[in-house]
């Protein structure tokens, strides 16, 4: 079992880096996005978010992950559940509590302050239009950056860390999906900036990733262990 994550967490600390350049140096690329679907005129500043399909998909989001949530207690607890499930039920759990609600609801939304694009002046609101990282006192709690809905979706990729390579590629191909079509209801909705569906998945993968190195090096010193007891 080779040690390969100090790579990938570098990429991922490029990318992530490179993003939040992107959005911070550009902030066209949010108000250009949020400013398609925005209608001054209309009875809806964002006439596509009350559409039935995009209210459903964010009411349900919630639900999903508290789902999965319990789904993953009941395979960790439940006495036959397969090793393998097992074991995506416990990385499964980590991305949830860790990732999810510890890095994304309490660490981010709660203290970064980004006001949301209803919120802000260029489509209707009371604040000034905050770039993308940025700490500023325009909201208190439940604030743009990042997207907890999407989170959910992208929290999918969890499911397959410690599987194949290629059961890894699959399952992260089944979050990116699920984060981006549920990020884009929530664009639609003028909830979220494209920047906060962007880094809310970086932010997951990066959680993923060190969940997965975890695993790994608990897994080597496991090894070295049996190896000393036997010899």
């Amino acid at each position: 079992m080779k040690w390969r994550h100090p790579t990938a967490l570098l990429r991922w600390a490029v990318c992530t880096l490179v993003a939040l350049a992107l959005f911070r140096l550009w902030p066209e690329l949010d108000l250009g996005v949020s400013g398609a679907v925005f209608d001054a005129d209309g009875p809806s500043r964002f006439p596509l978010g009350d559409t039935p399909p995009v209210r459903w998909v964010y009411l349900a989001v919630p639900w999903i992950g508290r789902f999965l949530l319990l789904a993953s207690l009941v395979m960790l607890f439940r006495a036959h559940t397969p090793l393998r499930w097992r074991r995506r039920a416990q990385v499964l759990l980590l991305a949830l509590v860790l990732g999810l609600w510890g890095v994304v609801n309490v660490g981010l939304k709660d203290h970064w302050g980004r006001p949301r694009p209803t919120e802000v002046s260029a489509f209707g609101g009371p604040h000034p239009f905050q770039s993308a990282g940025t700490v500023s006192p325009y909201c208190d709690r439940n604030c743009s950056f990042v997207s907890g809905h999407a989170a959910t979706g992208f929290t999918l990729m969890a499911v397959g860390l410690l599987g194949t390579p290629a059961t890894r590629r699959r399952w992260w191909r089944i979050g990116v999906v699920a984060g981006l079509l549920v990020g884009a209801g929530r664009v639609l909705q003028g909830g979220h900036f494209l920047s906060d569906i962007v880094l809310a998945g970086l932010v997951m993968h990066g959680v993923c990733l060190l969940i997965r190195a975890g695993w790994l090096r608990w897994r080597l010193r496991q090894r070295l262990v049996h190896a000393r007891d036997r010899g």
